[in-house]
């Protein structure tokens, strides 16, 4: 505890005047007031408990009996400073007896109402705990694992008279490990020798219950119980007999196995310690631990109550030596699953447990992305258990981060932060960080976690700014995908931390440089983590690829059918995810209502389905990591899947004469990629999975989320499927509404209208449009635009301008012949976004992961029009034209514009200023 000292009255007072405090402690009367009157004064400031710790026993024990005297607490002390520790841990008990939920608590009862015999105890038992907390809370546990065990510790409660006394014992006998108490106790005001009947009763209702009767007076005699106890106050021994049965009952700190003849064979401290001796061990001496309940009890010492409660359980059912040590194994490996799931353990070398899915390189922080790993972690741990999906393993792929003050120190000692990255190209960027040297003290644990995997690796950027609430940067840094399938560990070392070195230099490259520069954040505040993690899939010959790759999002900007936005989207993929993250090709649905079709007829599928997917080269890595993860990452036709045994898992047939999809592949049809085996036919349950993870997601951080994962479908139709939970991050929603009713709006003062819109809210007095010609655009020529419309976004940027960009198809996909592929950072100055149809040919609306989460943080606006009326052309054309290039042009409006959009209702328009003021007015009257 953090303890501030004072010597007055005045200065108490002043104190808790200005501050918060959690205890007060008076150390001896104070000599400036009567104790009683100081007490009340200290009241009037505050609540909190108020104890008075004294070296003189018969004055304290006196003022401790005078009713006058409210003070919570009272205690002596011998000169050792224990004494504070343990009435600090006495509130802090009392506390949590109350705040923790009853089947996770072990308590022990004290009843004694000596002031210098209770504090001497306390002190021991506090003493005592300690001590046995050192043996249970041992070095190999993570930090979550050692605050469990502290948590889970047993509470030391102090009860001063009879009736209390057994009024507790009433609540919590389950719960108690054993009672201490005096013969002579207070009983409706009277001192009577009871104490002794409370031992009795505890002995009837609860046989098993130590109890430790101490007194002035002799009645050992009296005793014929093994279960109680008794200590003479007056014995020159009592606190070395105090501390022994304390020793003794407080838990057991190992489990201890015999032979037949009761030889000690072998002794357990630690979980990793039993799960190798039921390896080792005769199953006679298994049996024998069982009868006597030595694993559970073990178990219920280290505080994992749940995992004590599973053995209890095969303790009481299980006979057969053989048997009890499969299920004993059974119970430790899911312990460990469950552990080690939730928990970002410090990476060792000596451990090699596959259980261990996270671990850290470095002190620093996570950063955006590994953070979001470790709540999701946590959050299925804590409320996700195997039994509610047993088709459906849930989990996070095995990944270790490497944290940011790794990056601070390679940055330091390679002299990086020196250079001027404005005048470096990215390539040459990247060359010179790859040719820098990584700090040697993280070099011998990377190569070990390397040496110890052969799967396919992701080396992704894990930046402080990335998925942060308001600003986060997706898709801004550099990702690499690598095949890691080399027999050679050096070669499959040194790939890695050149991705390493890579992601670290994609902090400064032009993208990264041009987004910061659109944000209130500066290049100076970003830090770098590198996230490594093993990407999910299955090897089919030279490629590796997961059955499904999908995009979960809690909000739908774009609902349809009956699917409301706040009931989310789903959108699935065949093969690896990067279709999804670039808005290509895609199916979707709605996680509350996963069978309704969100297309208006069977056919209307095919137009939509997938007719190629992402896989990784494994054969294409063996040469300098490259500028981009899409190095070795192939696109592949259907048959390719088909081939694999893949396909017929996530595709319907649509037969023409019966105009119906059939789930599965058959001949004389069309393949269309639906996931109907596992969306409609719930032959895995991923619709409720998801629905529940995005349910508890959302309500853990207060906002919508976009959740990142894969599934696996086995090749046996027996096993569990893999859902492989990858990332996530916040969405901005829209907000209830805007004060502008837009039907008020007459169709004269509009310049553009649009019934499918993104985004909540007015933007305000913008006076720049930047749209593409669409007499001489193509959509062959989308590449080429791309350039074009990046140059004027860095000068409007440069000067601060903000604009409204209008062009044709989708924005940001990856596919030309859908939409201009630009990225965010190309187009990072925008205030509006409007996408137009093709020459009249409408194109379905994206929503590409991360250039559509960036422009929701960014909250830019994005409006549809379906028709060319939607948009007053000639009015735009007659603008003052300040900028223009072969497909597009820049003009300025001689008023400013307003976008009003409602994002509930799913429509916005533009304005003029005068128009909103004259609504505005009309609204007011």
């Amino acid at each position: 505890p953090r303890i501030t000292h004072v010597e007055t009255e005045k200065q108490v007072i002043e104190k808790l005047t200005n501050e918060h405090f959690d205890l007060i402690l008076l150390f001896n009367k104070p000599p400036d007031s009567k104790i009683d009157d100081f007490n009340k004064k200290i009241k009037d400031k505050t609540d909190v408990p108020v104890v008075l710790l004294d070296n003189k026993i018969s004055e304290i024990s006196q003022i401790a009996k005078d009713p006058e005297v409210k003070i919570d607490k009272f205690f002596t002390w011998n000169g050792d400073g224990k004494i504070i520790l343990s009435i600090v841990q006495y509130f802090e008990d009392k506390k949590n007896l109350r705040e923790y939920p009853t089947d996770f608590k072990k308590c022990i009862l004290i009843v004694e109402d000596s002031v210098q015999h209770y504090s001497s105890y306390l002190e021991i038992m506090h003493d005592e705990l300690c001590n046995f907390l050192d043996q249970v809370i041992t070095k190999n546990l993570n930090c979550e694992q050692k605050n469990l065990r502290f948590k889970r510790r047993p509470f030391i409660i102090h009860m001063e008279d009879y009736d209390k006394a057994i009024s507790f014992f009433e609540e919590y006998k389950n719960n108690l490990l054993f009672i201490i108490t005096d013969n002579y106790l207070e009983k409706n005001g009277e001192r009577k020798q009871i104490g002794f009947d409370l031992a009795k009763k505890a002995e009837n209702e609860k046989p098993d219950l130590p109890v430790l009767v101490q007194s002035s007076d002799h009645f050992k005699k009296e005793i014929k119980s093994d279960k109680i106890k008794f200590i003479s106050k007056s014995s020159n021994t009592l606190m070395n007999s105090l501390r022994k049965f304390i020793r003794k009952n407080i838990g057991t700190t190992n489990v201890v196995f015999r032979d037949k003849k009761g030889r000690k064979v072998q002794t357990v401290k630690t979980i990793s310690g039993l799960k190798s001796a039921l390896n080792s061990v005769d199953e006679k001496s298994i049996l024998k631990c069982a009868i006597n309940n030595d694993f559970s009890r073990w178990f219920e010492s280290l505080g994992e109550f749940e995992v004590a409660e599973r053995c209890s359980k095969v303790e009481r059912e299980s006979s057969d030596g053989e048997v009890l040590r499969t299920q004993l194994m059974d119970i430790i490996e899911d312990y460990y699953y469950s552990v080690n799931q939730a928990a970002v353990s410090s990476f060792s070398q000596k451990i090699d447990d596959p259980y261990v899915k996270l671990t850290r390189i470095g002190k620093g922080a996570l950063g955006g992305k590994a953070r979001g790993i470790a709540f999701l972690a946590k959050l299925i741990s804590k409320y996700i258990s195997e039994d509610m999906f047993p088709e459906l393993k849930i989990t996070i792929p095995r990944s270790i981060v490497l944290s940011t003050d790794v990056f601070d120190n390679f940055m330091n000692r390679n002299n990086l932060s020196e250079l001027d990255f404005n005048l470096i190209s990215d390539e040459r960027i990247s060359s010179k960080f790859i040719d820098s040297s990584l700090p040697a003290t993280i070099l011998g644990d990377l190569r070990s976690f390397i040496k110890n995997t052969r799967k396919a690796l992701i080396v992704r950027s894990s930046g402080m700014l990335e998925d942060s609430l308001n600003q986060p940067f997706a898709g801004i840094y550099a990702s690499m995908l690598l095949a890691n399938d080399s027999w050679e560990a050096d070669l499959r070392f040194q790939e890695v931390c050149n991705a390493v070195k890579h992601v670290y230099g994609s902090t400064y490259f032009e993208e990264a440089r041009s987004y910061i520069k659109s944000t209130p954040k500066h290049l100076g505040d970003e830090k770098m983590a590198v996230l490594i993690q093993e990407v999910v899939g299955e090897r089919h010959g030279k490629y590796f690829y997961p059955t499904i790759s999908g995009v979960a999002k809690s909000y739908n900007y774009y609902p349809q059918g009956p699917c409301k936005p706040e009931e989310g989207i789903v959108y699935l993929a065949l093969g690896l995810g990067k279709s999804i993250v670039d808005g290509g090709s895609s199916f979707a649905f709605c996680p509350e209502k996963p069978k309704a079709p969100l297309f208006g007829t069977p056919k209307d599928y095919i137009k939509f389905s997938q007719n190629s997917f992402y896989a990784l080269n494994l054969r294409s890595i063996y040469r300098f990591v490259n500028y981009n993860e899409e190095t070795s990452l192939e696109k592949l036709d259907l048959d390719i899947a088909k081939n694999h045994g893949v396909l017929d898992k996530v595709v319907s047939t649509y037969i023409m004469e019966d105009d119906r999809l059939y789930p599965g592949i058959y001949e004389n049809g069309s393949l269309v990629v639906d996931f109907a085996p596992v969306v409609n036919y719930n032959e895995y349950p991923l619709s409720k999975a998801l629905k529940l993870l995005l349910n508890i997601s959302e309500i853990a951080l207060g906002y919508p989320v976009e959740i990142e994962f894969a599934v696996n479908i086995p090749k046996n139709d027996s096993d569990p499927a893999e859902l492989v939970i990858l990332q996530i991050r916040n969405m901005i929603p829209p907000e209830k509404r805007i004060d502008v009713d837009i039907k008020e709006i007459s169709d004269e003062n509009v310049y553009l209208k649009s019934k499918n819109v993104l985004g909540h809210g007015i933007v305000k007095d913008v006076s720049d449009i930047v749209f593409v010609d669409q007499e001489k655009f193509d959509l062959s020529n989308s590449n080429q635009v791309v350039n074009q419309i990046k140059n004027m976004n860095d000068k409007l940027v440069e000067k601060n301008i903000p604009y409204i960009l209008i062009g044709p198809g989708r924005w940001g996909s990856s596919d030309p012949w859908l939409g201009i592929p630009v990225i965010w950072s190309n187009i990072a100055g925008a205030k509006a976004i409007v996408e137009t149809p093709y020459k009249e040919r409408p194109i379905d609306p994206s929503q590409g992961s991360h250039f559509f989460h960036d422009m929701i943080a960014a909250q830019v606006v994005y409006m549809i029009t379906k028709k060319p009326e939607d948009i007053y052309w000639d009015w735009i054309k007659k603008q003052k034209k300040v900028d223009e290039t072969e497909f597009i042009k820049h003009v300025k409006t001689k008023k400013p514009l307003q976008v009003i959009v409602d994002g509930k209702n799913g429509e916005g328009v533009i304005v003029d200023k005068k128009t909103l003021e004259s609504i505005n007015k009309k609204m007011e009257d």
